[in-house]
């Protein structure tokens, strides 16, 4: 919910400047729920009070963006019934909704995607591929484990399978962490570092 309220303040300024500036997508990976339902149901609940706001004002509305959590273990339902139970435990039951249930809520809030792969902690030759290939093109490091195989799953599947519905569009990916798992991975992505770059790794004592 902190980093909902951190974002938000950074959406008002860049509309500063921009006045038009519009979020279209978040995009994030799931393991547990956790992430995934502050993320959702913050953005939720942010933009509701945001538009009522300007209601108010006689402001324009803004939609608010397209929430994907890219699952990297289970199954949608899994992460929907968790998501449930964890918004519940959050507050969200003693909300004025009496004709929505919890789950109804997330299921709005937020898509969530099948994208574990072969299996958690499992990487594909391509995840691993494209985690060092965007490394080298942006300096950003994904771990293999869940942003990495987010990010992999989101733009050659979600993306890719859906054209034009993206083109021209203001996405963000929210890296939410994980360089731990990229210890177990180590030795084949340096390996794939040795064929793919010029720069040439100098051990010097």
């Amino acid at each position: 919910i902190n980093a909902v309220d951190e974002l938000m303040q950074q959406i008002e300024t860049i509309q500063e400047e921009e006045k038009d500036f519009a979020l279209d997508h978040v995009v994030f990976a799931t393991g547990s729920g956790g992430t995934a339902t502050g993320i959702s149901v913050g953005l939720s609940l942010a933009y509701a009070s945001l538009n009522q706001k300007n209601d108010e004002l006689g402001k324009q509305q803004h939609p608010p963006p397209r929430v994907h959590a890219i699952g990297v273990c289970d199954n949608p339902d899994y992460f929907y019934n968790s998501m449930s139970s964890i918004a519940d435990n959050m507050g969200l039951a003693n909300l004025p909704t009496p004709d929505t249930t919890t789950e109804q809520f997330v299921r709005t809030a937020v898509t969530v995607h099948h994208g574990k792969g072969r299996g958690y902690a499992i990487s594909t030759d391509d995840e691993l591929d494209f985690i060092l290939q965007f490394a080298m093109e942006t300096g950003i490091v994904l771990d293999p484990v869940y942003s990495g195989k987010a990010l992999y799953y989101f733009l050659k599947k979600v993306v890719g399978d859906g054209g034009e519905e993206y083109r021209d569009t203001n996405i963000l990916f929210w890296h939410t962490g994980g360089s731990i798992g990229l210890y177990e991975k180590g030795n084949e992505l340096r390996e794939r570092l040795d064929v793919a770059s010029s720069v040439k790794r100098l051990d010097v004592y």
